[in-house]
């Protein structure tokens, strides 16, 4: 084809040894200047299954600020038939009885251990937006040991924050 079949198998080897020397210098070379990034699918990351349901965050969205301490990103809770009992306690329409799970925006303080919750957006099993609310404008301590606590330990040891 290229006339490699009149080259002598000495000459092929090298030949062959040359292309691939230059193709694992090309890996190298990219494996050093392009950052490899190990995401996991749909990047929600778990962080804890309660009777009310499984908790993630989405680690694309998490947003540091050094400056203020402030830590902010998305939570989903994918409820449990208990949570959705719990939350129809406090959500009475019709279109929550459809309720699969709801994604709340969370700010967090890291040094004075405070967090807010923002918005939270209600989905259907269907994946359709049946509600939201807007939260408070006021920042309350974690309680201890609560998934917003284990949730702060968890953002603060994958993301390497010292507090």
């Amino acid at each position: 084809m290229f006339g490699l079949e009149k080259l002598k198998f000495k000459t092929k080897v090298i030949l062959v040894s040359v292309i691939i020397v230059i193709v694992s210098m090309g890996i190298v070379y990219i494996r050093n200047t392009t950052p490899i990034i190990v995401t996991l699918i749909d990047d929600w990351v778990f962080v804890e299954n309660t009777d009310e349901g499984n908790w993630y965050y989405k680690s694309n969205t998490i947003y540091i600020d050094d400056q203020t301490h402030i830590i902010k990103g998305w939570v989903k809770i994918v409820y449990t038939e208990n949570g959705k009992q719990q939350l129809l306690k406090t959500h009475k329409d019709d279109k929550y009885k459809d309720i699969n799970r709801s994604l709340s925006m969370v700010s967090i303080n890291y040094q004075k251990m405070e967090y807010q919750e923002n918005r939270v957006v209600y989905y259907s099993e269907s994946g359709n937006i049946i509600g939201s609310d807007e939260l408070s404008v006021k920042m309350d301590d974690f309680i201890p040991k609560s998934v917003g606590d284990k949730l702060l330990v968890k953002i603060l040891k994958d993301y390497s924050i010292k507090r």
